[in-house]
């Protein structure tokens, strides 16, 4: 008696729903991040615009050079300005940055920064809220756009900072076996095993002096006020030539050193805000006297000439910026005169 046509699929139904199961629980979307289970993340979204920030990972050492990603997933036609970062993000350094080049999906662009972090101490150590500016137009490549200006900031992230590296001692049972003793030759014993141990004594010591060296800088970083540090930062500023090589970037670096400054002094979050923005903040609660504040006025403006105008400055024109900044930050205001000269 041959049996039901029906009973011989079920077996086979059921085998292949088991192995579409796995295929989806293994499965990713395309483009999609695999972040570690330790990443520190901040997504916010405001009308057209959506930013996201992932620190990972979210648990180091100081010998760790972790990495923060900033993606701004925009509409098309939504003019968005690009967040600067100066050297250091608090008691964290920025040894590097990497920008792709944006990818369009669909109506959308997508930018995506990648920064190499660096921790000068131990502890928990905040990342920032960073602000994102942009301008919905309204036109037709931005349908709906109001043409105002908007900024939308993601929240403060942490990352914690240790000494040592947590290890799991490996299981005795995953030793291999012991291997039999491989005979030197006698006459070149001896030079073998000199040889091994002067080059692990030479490996040591240069690994002592660059851990003794790394642990040097960051100390010395903490313990700076922010008048000394703005100082080193000036001098070497100076001594790097980047006026001669290129002087947009040039100014980039010396506006963002006052501006590191003047939010290690008084609070204000320089480095995420415009220049108007700041400025705007500044005369709000009353920071300065009134002749500083002008002062810094004329400076940042006069500065922005060269790096969104495209204006070239002169030699001397760089010169009395470079003077302006000394001034601003309180090295030499005692033997320094104020320049009136226009800055470039």
């Amino acid at each position: 008696m041959s049996s039901s046509p029906s009973k011989n699929r079920r077996p086979l139904v059921g085998g292949a729903a088991v192995a579409l199961l796995l295929i989806a629980a293994c499965a990713r979307l395309p483009g999609e991040r695999s972040e570690g289970p330790r990443a520190a993340r901040s997504e916010v979204e405001q009308g057209p615009v959506r930013v996201t920030v992932v620190v990972e990972p979210a648990e180091v050492t100081l010998s760790d050079e972790p990495t923060m990603t900033l993606t701004i997933d925009s509409r098309r036609g939504v003019t968005v300005e690009k967040p600067l970062f100066g050297e250091a993000i608090g008691d964290i350094r920025i040894r590097g940055e990497k920008q792709s080049e944006p990818r369009v999906k669909g109506d959308r662009r997508i930018v995506e920064r990648v920064f190499t972090l660096e921790p000068t101490r131990t502890g928990s150590l905040p990342i920032w809220p960073i602000a994102v500016t942009f301008t919905d137009a309204h036109d037709g490549r931005s349908p709906g756009g109001d043409g105002k200006q908007y900024t939308i900031e993601t929240e403060q992230l942490t990352i914690e900072v240790g000494t040592t590296i947590e290890s799991r001692p490996e299981s005795l049972d995953k030793l291999r076996k012991e291997a039999p003793p491989v005979p030197l030759p006698s006459t070149a014993g001896w030079f073998v095993w000199v040889s091994v141990a002067a080059v692990l004594l030479l490996s040591g010591g240069v690994l002592v002096w660059w851990l003794r060296a790394r642990r040097e800088r960051a100390a010395l970083a903490v313990l700076l006020t922010p008048r000394e540090r703005a100082d080193l930062a000036l001098r070497k500023l100076r001594q790097s030539g980047l006026a001669e090589r290129d002087v947009k970037l040039y100014y980039v670096e010396l506006t963002g050193i006052v501006r590191r400054y003047v939010e290690e002094t008084t609070g204000i979050r320089a480095p995420e805000q415009t220049t108007e923005e700041f400025l705007r903040e500044i005369s709000r609660q009353e920071t300065f006297p009134a002749e500083q504040s002008r002062r810094l006025k004329d400076f940042l403006e006069s500065a922005d000439l060269v790096k969104f105008a495209k204006h070239e400055p002169l030699a001397e024109d760089i010169e009395h910026s470079y003077q302006r900044a000394e001034s601003l930050i309180g090295f030499q205001q005692h033997r320094l005169p104020w320049p009136e000269e226009t800055i470039a």
